[in-house]
């Protein structure tokens, strides 16, 4: 079959005009183009007792490489590598940041250089026995529209293979903006008391109980006085979920625990130039 008949074919030309729609629903509604990236930084140092432990962390992030136009997308990348992988203020090459940060949780996590930022306690590094020391980091996108882009930056601990630790933490950037987002930037400073009981009776909700002492003699949520507004959440299309890492407001085997207030509910305590004014 020959060229032009094959372009006149009904059905070819059914797929042509379908093409851009197919695009467009591949899109989404997400107003930044992504791309992933990883690096793995691997080192040793002396234990106590002379022998050496292997040590090594591996990141992988999804970062962006388009937004509206090159001007905006450098602006975003630059505001990225502050804001998740700790780059100098300015820095917008993300490769190089990529490697400066892996490098830095390798520097920080060693016994003899640990400091408040590791992600290990020091009181509980038991060197001697842990000859396999491993930092995994992910950085994943978990919104993306309406001008807001939610990160999570998930980071495991293994000891000589073993699963030690899991946390997550969250970042929020708002692509207006081009400000990293904390709470006071959406809410009243006023409002975040009466917040807090928004969450605490989600709380309740969620393991079914009906009073505080119940949280606390039955659920292992030993520490409510934590439980608080934090800039640890993250945007969805239902609303804010805050989250707090294991032994925040619980002991540890409760794990994770995650809490979602509906944007309706959270509206009326917006402050006046708040970005939640944008949905």
């Amino acid at each position: 079959m020959n060229l032009k008949r094959l372009l006149h074919a009904p059905s070819v030309l059914i797929v042509l005009m379908l093409l851009p729609l197919i695009t467009d629903s591949c899109k989404g509604n997400s107003e930044v183009t992504l791309a992933t990236d990883s690096v793995v930084v691997e080192d040793a140092f002396k234990k106590s007792n002379g022998e050496l432990c292997k040590i090594k962390t591996s990141v992988v992030i999804t970062y962006p490489v388009e937004y509206k136009d090159s001007e905006k997308t450098l602006q975003l990348q630059t505001l990225y590598c502050s804001a998740l992988l700790n780059a100098t203020n300015g820095m917008g090459d993300v490769k190089a940041a990529l490697n400066d940060y892996a490098k830095s949780i390798i520097a920080i996590n060693q016994p003899l250089t640990m400091s408040q930022d590791s992600i290990y306690n020091s009181d509980d590094f038991e060197d001697i026995d842990v000859d396999n020391f491993e930092i995994v980091v992910k950085i994943t996108d978990v919104y993306n529209k309406n001008g807001f882009l939610s990160f999570c930056c998930e980071n495991t601990v293994r000891k000589n293979n073993n699963e030690t630790s899991i946390s997550h933490s969250y970042v929020n950037l708002d692509l207006m903006l081009m400000k990293k987002l904390s709470h006071s930037d959406l809410f009243l400073s006023q409002s975040e008391s009466e917040i807090t009981q928004m969450l605490k009776s989600k709380l309740l909700e969620t393991n079914k109980v009906r009073s505080e002492d119940e949280l606390y003699n039955s659920c292992g949520f030993f520490n409510l006085q934590n439980l608080s507004v934090t800039d640890n959440f993250f945007f969805s299309d239902d609303g804010i979920t805050w989250c707090y890492e294991p032994g925040v407001i619980a002991v540890q085997t409760v794990g994770e625990t995650s809490l979602q207030l509906p944007f309706e509910e959270l509206m009326r305590f917006k402050c006046e130039d708040s970005p939640l004014n944008r949905l």
